[in-house]
């Protein structure tokens, strides 16, 4: 679809692809990846050129490619100009992954009140960069603080007291490090789907995750010790091979 010129941020500083932009990693703060769909090329590539400038890994679609692999995300902004499009990219993101959604729409009177529900917030064109990352800024700053409340996850027997740093099978309880909470809510807040080891290091350990790096498998390791198994001796965190981790909701503890 040729890019309209009244949905711009500035003038483009390429013509290479948008498909893929990748930051660069730093050390003491993870790099974020980004999901991008929209049907405007020139929009998609000036975000992209954006994100990754300011230390994001942007991965950026139309609305009718294929899915990515939804578990190594942690968040998607959602180009709502093509209806059916972003409808189907939300149904996808709610199947795969919880991610946190941020909308962009010319004109919020044309858009299903249905779609706006899910967003976590709304982008107006033309977009404003300096909004865009302040509000980027503000999601991932609240999922910080988000994770540090006293909230209640509940998935399966299984029942996640944060402020306690408890987790409790059926009517047994047993202490978690804060590390170890941190893993077991993010497989928690997915149960039923894959979770990535880069998403799971990068949101729990607050760190990249290398080929070699073993700390994330030594806290499964612990997570499965202690809430055991059930009756035919299976975790219901399993192991999705060179994938990553995934809990498995409707697993029963053996009694």
């Amino acid at each position: 679809m040729a890019a309209s010129p009244d949905r711009r941020l500035g003038p483009p500083t390429t013509r290479r692809s948008a498909s893929r932009f990748c930051a660069p990693s730093l050390a003491d703060s993870p790099t974020r990846r980004i999901l991008l769909v929209s049907d405007n090329a020139q929009l998609r590539l000036l975000l992209s050129q954006l994100l990754v400038a300011h230390r994001y890994d942007a991965v950026a679609v139309d609305s009718s490619a294929a899915s990515p692999s939804c578990a190594d995300l942690d968040a998607a902004i959602i180009d709502f100009a093509a209806a059916r499009g972003a409808a189907r990219w939300l149904r996808t993101l709610d199947r795969m992954a919880p991610l946190p959604v941020l909308a962009i729409a010319a004109d919020p009177e044309a858009v299903d009140e249905a779609l706006w529900k899910r967003a976590e917030a709304v982008l107006h064109e033309p977009v404003d960069a300096r909004q865009l990352l302040l509000v980027m800024r503000g999601l991932f700053a609240k999922q910080r603080q988000t994770a540090r409340i006293d909230e209640v996850i509940t998935a399966g027997p299984l029942t996640l007291h944060s402020l306690l740093n408890t987790v409790s099978i059926e009517t047994r309880s047993v202490a978690l490090t804060d590390a170890e909470k941190s893993v077991l809510r993010e497989l928690m807040l997915a149960a039923g789907t894959t979770v990535s080891r880069e998403r799971l290091t990068r949101s729990s350990l607050v760190r990249e995750w290398s080929p070699g790096d073993r700390c994330l498998d030594t806290h499964i390791k612990r997570l499965r010790r202690k809430i055991g198994n059930d009756r035919h001796g299976r975790t219901p965190i399993r192991t999705v091979r060179g994938l990553g981790y995934r809990l498995v909701a409707e697993w029963q503890p053996a009694r």
